[in-house]
């Protein structure tokens, strides 16, 4: 088999191949600068644009994905375009954890994972952000009951979103595989209790943290960030929201400041896009417990249910026996306000919990030599709290 190099994104004629429309095949999506390399499953054929077959793959051959193009992934074989069924294909690795991921990236692998695995995920796009990039759930299982985790909230916490793209990756690999993760067995668990995962709440905020560009004037950001160009620091949308303290749950107990890169709750609830997305997606779901990642203080923050009250306390105890991270106490003086976490306790009565993944690290992102330290303690959360929902 020829080496196959990376390619450029690739533009090509509407076309049909193996049963794609043409309509379909004219979406391409370009993996970009996030290669992905494949093992074929099976022996399968490797056409052109125009569905001429070019070679057959054997099964356990390795491919370089660099597009997406209907059904189809992208390749390089002899310097052209080639094109093969993404469901004939595993991926090896989908993300890595310990680099900085991008909504660019974000965006690119769930559609792929989407595409490659139809039987086994769904993604569905949410909402949009201020500045127009689409948010996205990504449903991982075959259940019917739901639980929902999701992740960056905070433009400068976006690590949080390498653990769910990490819980995605993994969980997917072994539910195909039927492989076990430690002593979940994962594939058992997921088909009856599937995952909503939103890895990416606060896109331009992110993108704005990690150094990225974005359509919004640096002289209205900067003044939103006391004229300072550190924008690592940035938690807020990029309007100067915070989208954790817009839920109408006491929103009206928080100080009224004005538009910064943390803290300021809005004019009013629900004014922000992306914070309306969650309410909505909340709103409309049957999710049996809900976990939102944070980033700073190996804490867990969780709300207390009316009823089924011993349900809530061993599901967090549950979280957090397995990462090592501290319970708050749920006390008069510690009441609910404005949080995602506090919405969904009020709106459905469930468990529901604010996980903060590592030490606190000031007014900037968590460096990523925590990496490591951070993914072993959380790795099983996800297939926990599914497992648990399965006797609910």
């Amino acid at each position: 088999m020829k080496k196959l190099f990376l390619l450029g994104l690739v533009v090509a004629a509407m076309f049909c191949l193996n049963g794609i429309s043409a309509a379909a095949a004219s979406d391409t999506v370009s993996l970009g600068k996030y290669p992905v390399q494949v093992v074929a499953k099976k022996n399968t054929e490797l056409k052109d644009e125009q569905g001429n077959v070019i070679k057959t793959v054997a099964k356990g051959d390795k491919l370089l994905l660099q597009a997406i193009k209907g059904k189809a992934g992208v390749i390089s074989y002899s310097s052209k375009s080639a094109f093969i069924p993404l469901t004939d294909v595993h991926y090896i690795e989908l993300v890595d954890g310990a680099k900085t991921i991008t909504y660019d990236e974000v965006a690119a692998k769930l559609k792929l994972v989407s595409s490659m695995y139809p039987s086994v995920t769904k993604l569905q796009e949410i909402g949009k952000s201020v500045e127009g990039k689409s948010l996205y759930a990504l449903k991982v299982g075959a259940g019917k009951k739901e639980v929902l985790m999701d992740a960056s909230f905070h433009g400068r916490e976006h690590m949080t979103t390498n653990v769910l793209m990490e819980m995605i990756d993994t969980y997917v690999k072994a539910y195909v595989n039927g492989t076990k993760i430690e002593k979940y067995d994962v594939k058992k668990i997921l088909s009856e209790v599937s995952i909503v995962f939103v890895p990416m709440v606060n896109p331009d905020g992110v993108t704005l943290a990690q150094g990225g560009k974005v359509k919004t004037s640096m002289t209205k950001l900067k003044a939103m960030n006391n004229n300072s160009t550190n924008f690592n620091r940035w938690k807020a949308n990029i309007n100067g929201v915070d989208l954790n303290r817009q839920f109408n749950v006491n929103w009206h107990l928080i100080k009224t400041t004005k538009p910064s890169f943390k803290e300021y709750k809005g004019k009013a609830p629900n004014t922000e896009p992306e914070a309306l997305a969650i309410k909505r997606l909340i709103d409309r779901g049957n999710h049996l417990a809900y976990v939102s990642y944070h980033s700073s203080g190996l804490i867990i923050y969780w709300s207390q249910t009316k009823t089924k009250f011993s349900r809530t306390k061993k599901l967090v105890r549950g979280v957090s026996n397995i990462t090592g991270y501290k319970l708050m106490p749920v006390t008069k003086k510690n009441e609910p306000i404005a949080a995602s976490e506090d919405y969904f306790t009020k709106v459905k009565d469930r468990p529901a919990m604010t996980v903060e993944i590592a030490p606190f690290a000031g007014e900037a992102s968590v460096p990523l030599k925590r990496w490591h330290t951070v993914w072993k303690q959380n790795k099983t959360v996800g297939l926990y709290v599914a497992n648990e929902a399965r006797n609910w």
